[in-house]
């Protein structure tokens, strides 16, 4: 296999994302910032630091593999737009039950300051509620909220999350120039959801957190696939989590890309991958480690068109198939694997 080049070396995290000099700094990382303070960025023309705060793109997500489906939460924040979208997948009807509360010009998205000491992702309004309570530096976090609608009816959630491995941790500079940061946690499970009083929990189980942060030039976006529960490792039923993103407008995706799967201890590299669309089928590879195919079950789309701005979103969930070979050539072969696949293009 070829060596990493340097930029996909773990080192050690600075105390602040942004330094003293408006910089941010690029490459992979060991454990999270302290200091997420992307609003300190200094753009190279003074003009654009007036509007860092507006086009500042965060949010904190939470994705959790049952026996039932899929669950996932996102606090999503953009300048003035605040998304809160809850879903869940059921695997006996291929069906999305959506919780979607979008608003403009109000502070219903709080994203969290940072992933230390119980600071809050938090979204509120009479209806719908959710908030991630982050304490990283002991390998923990929080996730508690409900929301309901006449079409999905009510969903509660409360659960507690122990990290298993450490993190996927990446800062990328897009065209260049724009930060865009990414964690990405592999968590044992302990709680419920349940949906109209109904618990969709059975049994052990594992959750994801994303949490995604940085300015995105004006036409951006990406393709990203993940698939996480249980791998057989030297005939050794592992938690196991697979993350692959083929960023648009990234510069150098040899050097910089988040991606990699998590095992029981660590965060092991992949190679950058390129996604090409087929109808429903989805083809993932390299060439050489990653030869992979998602087909799509069902889908859900978010499309928003606000003059200036412009999100094309769809999340799909599917089938993976295919083989993923890691750098100390074992296989990590996938057969139907149910999995997520994203797909988001934004002009703003």
């Amino acid at each position: 296999m070829n060596q990493e080049p340097i930029e996909r070396i773990a080192v050690k995290t600075p105390e602040s994302f942004v330094d003293a000099s408006g910089k941010p700094y690029y490459g992979t990382f060991l454990s999270p910032f302290p200091n997420l303070n992307l609003l300190d960025f200094k753009p190279k023309k003074p003009l654009r630091r007036i509007f860092n705060k507006f086009r500042l793109t965060q949010w904190q997500a939470t994705e959790v593999k049952t026996k039932n489906g899929i669950f996932l939460m996102a606090i999503y924040r953009f300048g003035l737009l605040n998304i809160h979208l809850v879903m869940f997948y059921d695997k006996d009807s291929n069906h999305f039950r959506v919780w979607n509360h979008t608003a403009l010009f109000l502070n219903k998205s709080v994203p969290a300051k940072s992933l230390f000491n119980g600071s809050k992702a938090e979204y509120r309004s009479k209806k719908h509620y959710s908030e991630i309570i982050n304490r990283y530096e002991e390998g923990f976090a929080s996730v508690f909220g409900r929301t309901e609608n006449k079409k999905s009816g009510l969903i509660e959630y409360d659960f507690r999350l122990k990290q298993r491995s450490k993190p996927s941790i990446v800062s990328i500079p897009i065209k260049e120039k724009y930060p865009l940061y990414t964690e990405k946690d592999l968590f044992d499970f302990e709680g419920s959801i349940k949906i109209d009083g109904v618990e969709m929990i059975d049994g052990s189980t594992f959750a994801i957190i994303d949490d995604h942060r940085g300015y995105y030039p004006r036409h951006s976006g990406y393709d990203w696939v993940t698939c996480f529960g249980e791998k057989t490792f030297d005939s050794k039923l592992m938690p196991f989590g697979l993350n692959l993103t083929e960023f648009r407008m990234n510069p150098d995706p040899k050097r910089f890309n988040e991606n990699g799967y998590l095992d029981n201890t660590k965060f092991h590299f992949l190679p950058n991958v390129s996604f090409t669309k087929k109808a429903e089928r989805i083809t993932i590879t390299d060439g050489s480690q990653v030869h992979l195919e998602f087909t799509t079950l069902s889908t859900h789309k978010i499309s928003l068109n606000l003059l200036l701005f412009k999100i094309d979103y769809q999340l799909h969930i599917g089938l993976l198939n295919g083989t993923v070979h890691s750098a100390d050539h074992q296989q990590i072969v996938f057969d139907n694997d149910l999995a997520l696949s994203e797909y988001r293009y934004t002009i703003i």
